[in-house]
């Protein structure tokens, strides 16, 4: 809570008892004075924006339903309960029933049960917590004077009390207590809040019966019929809509479950076509959020950049570097895109930003135990590390002075910290449990969180630079396009525990005595639906057996619960909802994604634990495609049912989607042309392939829109819900990993017809008579495979407007000629050429036009550039790549100026309009050596074409260097 709102609150705590005394006329106008609690999170709290939360959401409903306006008199428990004492209040909310109140006030029927559970990091595990006595020997975290504090003392356990629920989970994530215990909603609410989704509830606290606390509304003795009136409204809540109403407050901090719908303007839309590829600078060291590994840049920022690329259409081409490197390119203009960046003043000339996608804590740690990092002044007198260029660093060295010392990378400041070079590092929470993890180092631990006047969380953003500040509205509709469910599944999948710590010692799921009640009423049997026809993902054999990767899902939820299995087999897919829906299965284990199901708008999906690209399938001679625009005209199909069906057509509207019975038909209508593509996953389509025996077709794009698999329950079963859930949360990624290798290979049944053997027997000899017509056809079919083959691998890397080679001719040659220049010891040659005020042609005359200046440039480029060792790339939009092997370093200027001078000396007839070009071109030229990496001559090429742009266009500027050893 920031300063304005904790000084609002306060006001009203102090005024709490002023207004609480005020009289009300209630049975004239109907209004209800209701004591609420100010400061409950998040069941009911004072804001801004006046009372929220999650009790407050119930009063509102109850409104609603009995007529009855609340007037919300706010304050502490202490002051609304003694006003309502008084008889300042008609009604008291968050009440619970207890023997010693029944003479002062009447109840309703309860609307919710508070359960107070034991919560544990999943990082480090309690090993149990099913008495108050396994808890013995740990420190356990607990409010000061919660009601069952004597129960907990009276069990021997040794106890850290704690003002705040906040102070409860930050110790148990700083690792000051082995467990905490408190509210289920509360607790699991601040753990989310903070993003840290590792604290999880392990069950129930055992204390007797005291577990659970009953909220009610209570009104005055006297005021029977606003009892009943509250009471029938009470009684008329949808258990379903209190259901949901909960886990938005518990897991999404009160946001609507529901993402508003991703929609673009015009102008949007005809910005994101005329996008080229966008530089994105990602850190190479911030784990989890963005870091390297294997060569591949990953982590949760990653994860929300792919999200936003997928919604919007953009490309992303990742700069991954350390943030003092990103940040200076950016400042020149030389990345596009700055991920994992704050918000601050003195960046406001060079970035514009988007709204924060996440918060992180920056915190201490240090060697000794014992040391408490909770102000300012405990930094005094310490060496303190520091990442170089983060936000705080100018507020630190006024403090620090020297004592300051800034490290460019992550890795070698807890390094420096763990052989006592400097005695605190600051860092990102998860950043340092990451390197500390990595580096595995011991003896250090968490001091505490940094403030630092009005410094506290980290916001996460993604800046850009100002020419693009067009893109800023449309990165913030994807960002708010991603659903509180994707964006958890994301932080569930970086920021939780980073071994497999779901389960106990057992292997087992913990659940609940309501949870486990409800098995045993099943006879812990579970019926669940699946059809044959979507394998490997989810399948029946020909002896009525579920296989594919579903089927590995639910024998690991069969063992993690202790159950038994029932298939019902259906037809469809819809088939399967609808007998989900009609209570004939409990469940569907392998349920795919998608709002194509507005006839089933009663089921819920669990968390997804698999997901599979989605590709676009077109006959072996189709080009690929970048993006689905160039599609808008040409038949593709889709099967009915598939998941993604209703997305695509929201968010393409232009394109020509034809509905298909199966994946079979539709296959088998992209080969005979009547489609001319099929949108499916490429699990179950290389599937079909082969068992159709389909070989001219393959994969010609990617649907930016995976495809995942979950558990599909209805809403009026929110236990069992709860309990798949739980399974998907417990299964760690070896364990999916290893079901999805045994299902991936995809699977060639040899099944053998015995009844054949003697019939193919006597046919052997027709055969052998026909071997020779055979032979003569085999070898005209091979002619007409070596053609398609031959055509196919022109298409695939040739760019179809220009006729020149694309990013994949890139991939295929650029390392093999800087290795040959390497071991030759030639110069080697890396130009980007862009056309100077491209846009302005697309825009005053129309592509059509721009389309021509880029056929006429790319003839230019190939005259020029036509030796053995030269290469042209289409790298995107009116960007160009030229690289090459060199006979002199003094040549290649030469090459290049002449290149310029015959663009800006070539008209472009269009129609009645004759058009002029220029051009800018940066290039590297230089010799590289055993250490050179190829990538930095394109990096330093593409610097020095921002250069010539700078400088103002129409010109030839060469990079010094790659700015990086291995090149002299």
């Amino acid at each position: 809570m920031h300063w304005p709102q904790r000084l609002i609150l306060s006001f009203f705590l102090l005024c709490a008892p002023l207004l609480a005394a005020i009289p009300t006329s209630s049975s004239a106008q109907n209004t209800v004075s209701i004591g609420i609690v100010a400061d409950n999170e998040p069941y009911s709290s004072f804001g801004i924006n006046g009372p929220s939360g999650f009790s407050v959401d119930i009063l509102n409903k109850v409104s609603e339903k009995s007529d009855i306006n609340f007037d919300y008199r706010v304050g502490s428990w202490t002051d609304i309960y003694a006003a309502f004492l008084r008889g300042e209040l008609d009604a008291l909310d968050e009440v619970s029933w207890r023997e010693d109140r029944v003479q002062l006030m009447r109840f309703t029927r309860p609307y919710h049960l508070r359960r107070t559970i034991i919560m544990h990091d999943a990082n480090r595990p309690l090993s149990s917590a099913n008495s108050l006595a396994s808890l013995k020997g740990k420190r356990i975290g607990v409010l000061r004077d919660v009601y069952y504090l004597q129960t907990l003392r009276d069990a021997g356990l040794n106890l850290i009390e704690y003002n705040l629920q906040p102070e409860m989970i930050q110790a148990l994530s700083f690792g000051w207590v082995d467990a905490i215990i408190g509210s289920e909603v509360t607790l699991s609410y601040f753990a989310r809040q903070k993003g840290l989704v590792s604290l999880q509830p392990v069950g129930p606290a055992p204390l007797g019966g005291q577990e659970n606390e009953d909220f009610r509304i209570a009104v005055q003795p006297e005021l029977t019929d606003l009892l009943q009136k509250l009471e029938a409204a009470l009684a008329d809540l949808d258990p379903e809509w209190l259901e949901d109403t909960r886990e938005k407050w518990q897991e999404f901090g009160g946001k609507s479950l529901q993402a508003p719908k991703f929609q673009l303007t015009p102008a949007q839309k005809a910005l994101l076509r005329q996008q080229g590829p966008l530089r994105v600078g990602l850190m190479r060291d911030y784990a989890p959020l963005s870091f390297e590994d294997g060569g591949q840049v990953q982590g949760l920022t990653v994860d929300i950049l792919a999200r936003i690329m997928d919604l919007t259409g953009l490309r992303a081409v990742p700069v991954v570097g350390q943030w003092s490197q990103l940040i200076e390119l950016f400042q020149r203009g030389e990345i596009d895109i700055m991920a994992n960046i704050s918000d601050l003043p003195a960046r406001r000339e060079f970035s514009r930003f988007t709204q924060p996608y996440h918060f992180v804590s920056v915190v201490g740690f240090s060697q000794s135990p014992d040391f408490r990092l909770t102000r300012k002044e405990d930094l005094y007198g310490l060496r303190v590390g520091y990442g170089a260029g983060i936000f705080y660093a100018d507020a630190l060295r006024d403090i620090l002075g020297n004592d300051a010392i800034a490290f460019d990378d992550q890795a070698s400041m807890f390094v420096a910290l763990a052989n006592g070079q400097v005695d605190l590092v600051l860092a990102a929470l998860d950043n340092g449990n990451h390197w500390i993890r990595d580096r595995g180092l011991r003896n250090i631990h968490i001091a505490g969180e940094l403030h630092l006047d009005d410094i506290v969380r980290e916001d996460l953003r993604f800046a850009i630079r100002p020419e693009l500040e067009a893109l800023v509205p449309v990165l913030n509709q994807a960002l708010n396009g991603i659903t509180p469910s994707e964006m958890r599944v994301i932080e569930n999948r970086w920021l939780g525990a980073y071994f497999e710590t779901s389960t106990n010692a057992a292997g087992t799921v913990m659940l609940s005595d309501v949870e486990n009640a409800y098995l045993t009423q099943k006879n812990r049997t579970l019926t669940f639906c699946a059809h044959r026809d979507w394998m490997p993902l989810d399948g029946i054999n020909a002896k009525g057996q579920h296989q594919g990767v579903a089927s590995g899902f639910l024998r690991l939820a069969s063992r993690r619960l202790g159950i038994e299995t029932r298939l019902h087999e259906t037809a469809s897919w819809r088939a399967s909802l609808d007998a989900l829906q009609a209570g004939r299965c409990d469940l569907i284990p392998g349920a795919s994604n998608g709002s194509g199901l507005q006839n089933h708008s009663d089921i819920i999906y669990s968390a997804p634990y698999y997901s599979l690209p989605t590709v676009l399938l077109g006959r072996i001679e189709s080009p690929f495609i970048a993006t689905l625009a160039e599609l808008e005209r040409s038949p593709i199909g889709i099967t009915r049912d598939f998941g993604l069906f209703q997305d695509l057509r929201v968010r393409h509207p232009n394109l020509n989607l034809v509905p298909v019975a199966n994946e079979a038909e539709g296959l088998r209508k992209v080969q005979s042309g009547e489609l001319y593509g099929y949108i499916g996953t490429l699990a179950t389509t290389s599937q079909q392939l082969q068992d159709l025996r389909l070989a001219d077709i393959r994969v010609i794009g990617r649907v930016p829109m995976d495809t995942t698999l979950a558990v599909a329950t209805v809403k009026d079963n929110p236990i069992l819900a709860g309990i798949m859930q739980k399974v998907v949360g417990s299964a760690g990624a070896d364990e999916l990993n290893q079901i999805e290798n045994q299902w991936r290979s995809v699977h060639l049944n040899a099944q053998v017809d015995y009844t054949l053997v003697w019939q193919l027997t006597a046919g052997a000899l027709v055969l052998l008579l026909g071997f020779y017509a055979w032979n003569r056809k085999l070898r005209s079919l091979n002619r007409q495979l070596e053609q398609a083959n031959a055509q196919l691998a022109k298409l695939s890397t040739t760019d179809q407007l220009t006729g020149l080679g694309n990013r994949t001719r890139f991939d295929q040659t650029y390392d093999i000629l800087f290795q040959h220049c390497l071991r030759s010891a030639t110069p080697f040659l890396v130009a980007m050429v862009d056309i100077d005020h491209f846009k302005r042609i697309n825009d005053d005359y129309g592509h059509a036009a721009g389309d021509e200046c880029l056929q006429l440039l790319a003839d230019t480029l190939r005259s020029h550039f036509q030796r053995t060792g030269d290469h042209v790339i289409r790298f995107g939009g009116e960007e160009f790549v030229i690289f090459a092997a060199v006979e002199s370093i003094g040549e290649a200027h030469n090459r290049l100026e002449l290149l310029r001078e015959a663009v800006g000396a070539m008209p472009v007839q269009y129609e009645t309009q004759v058009l002029h070009l220029t051009i800018s071109i940066g290039y590297c030229l230089q010799t590289p050596t055993k250490k050179a990496v190829p990538t930095h001559w394109l990096l330093a090429a593409d610097q020095s074409l921002y250069r010539a742009k700078s400088q103002g266009r129409n010109r030839v500027v060469q990079a010094l260097s790659t700015g990086a050893d291995g090149a002299s």
